[in-house]
């Protein structure tokens, strides 16, 4: 496994999103109500790109067809419950010195 670094800490802000494409996945880092999140850029539904998705305390909205995911509980559908929809793939984020990244 190794450290990539995503953005320096001093740049993250209230409403800081930015994609990236690492290893062939696309990454989205979030840093939304004092916290900071890293997920999968598409919604497992059908892949609809979440790039300007409606977020509210830990909750994101798929605007193409409601679902919700928890990015507090490691991306768990939310809503539509019940629905076979896998949860939205989360990564754990990982500090060193003044930058925030994966490790990978």
């Amino acid at each position: 496994m190794r450290f990539i670094p995503l953005e320096r800490l001093i740049n993250l802000h209230e409403g800081y999103r930015q994609a990236f494409k690492i290893d062939g996945a696309d990454i989205i880092l979030l840093h939304e109500d004092g916290q900071t999140y890293a997920f999968s850029r598409t919604c497992p539904h059908q892949n609809y790109a979440l790039d300007y998705a409606k977020i509210s305390d830990g909750l994101i909205l798929c605007s193409a067809h409601g679902f919700e995911f928890d990015l507090k509980r490691s991306g768990a559908l939310v809503k539509p419950a019940g629905f076979p929809c896998p949860a939205l793939k989360t990564y754990d984020l990982v500090y060193d010195a003044d930058r925030i990244g994966l490790m990978l």
